[in-house]
């Protein structure tokens, strides 16, 4: 049996803590300790301002002549006691009176097994309420189940754990159970085992209730006082977060009472990849404070377990998380959905529909004001043991291809990855967040370079000239250092001949130092192809007027000095390169205007692309070839000839391109011969556009 006195804590110890009034606490614990049992046999029962004497002495400090305890035996009890300050600044114990007396002997507070001191700062204001713990084995026991708990670590020469001593309501179980254990042979640390948890039984009575009722009993309402009992640390918690399911691991539950956004904090982390490390992050989680109580479905953010899909969640971010973990390093990929980027306001979002490069490290080395870092998963050597030891972190760390190898993470933890990764569209060209979900392989066309319409010849020069230069085989180098390693194509010739075709990479410029290199630094990484679309502006002759013009021509021959990759660049103006360029093109390419062949290859190549098909056959083609069209025009016509068929109700035929097409040469005639006319003058717009048949 454990007197009342040592065990209560609801009405004493609780307003001990909340109360900065000794007189108040002192005839509280007056009122509890007037049952006390002890082992006299005459006046041994006694009130001593919240000692109980045990043996006939007194359990308090000995202000004797020495300053020694009579009974150095350690007391099996909870002893309420003050720390404060004395003139010298040093602090000491003391007994909870109305006349403090600094006692004689310094440590006589450790004969007690427990200690609940009221802490005061300097200046004697209440600053915190202390559990101290004394023996030796108890220590232990919970320096093992607690350990390095957030914010109060148990320190196992010097246990002492601060208000509110969660950690003790959450390992709560696991101390009774493993200290069972441990003190089977010895009783002295049984009984201050029992002490201790009737204390914490006592002392969080209500709010074990309140959980036994959400979790155990399955009620699923939780009140918000009693919040912070459902996440102990390493609780996986659910949330929606950027409209995405995701799974934090708890560190820490805290009540946070600031005006703006009260409720409960949670410092959680998750998984993700910082470009060089896979490991976790930090992020501040918070449930918002609300009155009452409330069903965990309605709150924010609810321990996975507890959701009534509990398997079918975790089955889902499992999955997640393995795609998260095949995306670690460079990959080229489809995407299409919402993109993000963190801004200062908030989160920026962006449509992408088209193709990225997932590479967290190259986003953080160019955006380094956007580059964050993870703590690793296991225990790396530190910088300068991989340094001195750079062969045997390589064997550890790297593949036989060279790249990072990365343990595969536990079921967990894959569950608690980042439900984006960092890449660069070349959509909108920019670094963006991707959703994982939202990434698939590219499907590519194996026959788009078959279906170019180009001499033969040339196309073998340039699929072997790129072909080559893709495999960095050893070759001759500039005299200086790094100059002339990469290979620059120039394509010239009119428009719609097939020239963006060849390169087959989209459209990419940039104007000046930064942003060139910038892009050619991001392509050289990757291992691209760099196609500068319409680059006259770049290669155009340098004139004595056009100071700017000529510095964007300077940059880009510096630039294109010390670039390695590969670059094509597009233009319809040969006639005005500048002189400097000559030297640096490995190949130029011509092209010339389309025959009739090449117009009925390339009519006969996208007419076989149309879904559903075409109701043409070869004389059909041969009379649309016959029509002075670029290829770009053929892709044209057919796309809205399509869309007529469609309004029609019918199948595309050779009737509805035969008209587009009628149309598409009567604007290029109107371009050539009618140049400066102005439709809108009185009397001839209408007349001339009839003429012509403009109105469909």
């Amino acid at each position: 049996m454990v007197p009342e006195s040592e065990t209560k804590t609801n009405g004493d110890a609780n307003s001990d803590e909340e109360s900065g009034s000794d007189e108040d606490e002192d005839s509280g614990e007056e009122e509890g300790e007037e049952g006390a049992q002890t082992n006299g046999d005459d006046k041994d029962e006694a009130k001593t301002n919240g000692e109980t004497k045990v043996n006939g002495e007194t359990n308090g400090e000995a202000n004797g002549e020495a300053g020694e305890p009579e009974d150095l035996t350690m007391k099996c009890e909870i002893k309420h006691l003050d720390k404060r300050y004395d003139d010298d600044d040093e602090t000491y114990f003391c007994e909870r009176k109305t006349e403090v007396q600094k006692p004689k002997q310094k440590d006589w507070w450790r004969m007690f097994a427990f200690c609940l001191v009221r802490v005061y700062d300097s200046d004697g204001e209440l600053e915190d309420t202390t559990l101290y713990v004394n023996p030796q084995p108890l220590r232990q026991l919970l320096f093992d189940i607690i350990g390095a708990y957030p914010g109060d670590p148990i320190d196992v020469d010097d246990v002492k754990i601060a208000a509110p001593y969660h950690s003790l309501f959450y390992y709560r179980k696991q101390l009774e159970e493993e200290g069972a254990k441990r003190f089977a042979d010895d009783t002295e640390s049984l009984d201050q085992l029992k002490l201790l948890s009737n204390w914490i039984n006592t002392h969080f009575e209500l709010d074990i209730a309140a959980y036994d009722r959400c979790v155990t009993q399955g009620q699923k309402v939780i009140h918000y006082d009693r919040l912070w009992t459902l996440f102990p640390p390493g609780t996986i918690a659910y949330c929606k977060l950027l409209s995405q399911n995701r799974a934090f691991r708890v560190n820490d539950a805290y009540y946070d009472n600031n005006e703006v956004n009260p409720g409960l904090t949670l410092q959680s982390e998750f998984i993700d990849f910082d470009g060089d490390r896979l490991g976790t992050r930090i992020l501040e989680l918070g449930v918002p404070k609300f009155s009452g109580t409330r069903e965990l479905n309605d709150l924010n953010i609810v321990p996975i377990d507890l959701l009534g899909d509990a398997a079918d969640v975790r089955e889902e971010l499992l999955a997640r998380g393995r795609r998260f973990e095949g995306y670690i390093g460079q990959h080229y990929l489809a995407y299409d959905g919402i993109a993000i980027k963190k801004t200062p306001e908030g989160y920026a979002r962006f449509t992408v529909n088209g193709r990225v490069m997932i590479d967290c490290k190259t986003a953080h080395r160019l955006e380094p004001n956007t580059a964050f870092f993870v703590k690793s998963l296991t225990n790396e050597p530190s910088k300068m043991e991989r340094s001195r030891k750079r062969a045997q972190a390589d064997l550890t760390f790297a593949g036989a291809d060279g790249k990072k190898k990365f343990d595969k993470l536990s079921d967990d933890n894959a569950m608690l990855t980042n439900a984006t990764v960092r890449g660069y569209s070349f959509t909108t060209k920019q670094f963006l967040e991707f959703f994982v979900e939202d990434l698939a392989e590219i499907e590519w066309n194996s026959k788009c370079f078959d279906e170019l319409v180009l001499d033969p010849a040339i196309k073998k020069t340039v699929q072997a000239l790129v072909s080559m230069h893709s495999q960095k085989r050893e070759s001759f180098d500039d005299i200086v250092k790094g100059k002339g390693m990469g290979l620059v194509c120039v394509l010239h010739g009119p428009p719609g001949v097939g020239k963006t075709l060849t390169a087959e990479f989209g459209t990419c410029s940039a104007d000046l130092d930064r942003n060139l290199t910038r892009i050619m630094d991001m392509t050289a990484t990757w291992r691209a192809v760099l196609l500068v679309d319409e680059a006259d502006v770049f290669l155009e002759r340098r004139s004595l007027h056009d100071l700017h013009r000529n510095a964007m021509v300077s940059v880009f021959l510096r630039v294109l000095e010390y670039y390695s990759g590969i670059l094509f660049l597009t233009t319809n103006r040969v006639t005005t390169f500048d002189d400097a360029f000559k030297s640096r093109i490995h190949i130029p390419i011509r092209y010339t205007d389309l025959s009739i062949e090449s117009r009925r290859q390339i009519w006969r190549n996208f007419c076989g692309m149309v879904p559903g098909g075409v109701d043409i056959d070869e004389k059909g083609l041969s009379q649309l070839a016959e029509t002075d069209l670029n290829g770009r025009q053929i892709k044209n016509a057919i796309k809205a000839a399509e869309s007529l068929a469609a309004f029609d109700g019918a199948k595309l035929d050779l009737k509805q391109l035969l008209q587009i097409t009628k149309i598409q040469a009567m604007f290029e005639s109107d371009l050539t011969s009618l140049s400066g006319v102005d439709y809108t003058a009185p009397g001839s717009s209408r007349k001339d556009a009839d003429s012509r048949n403009m109105f469909l």
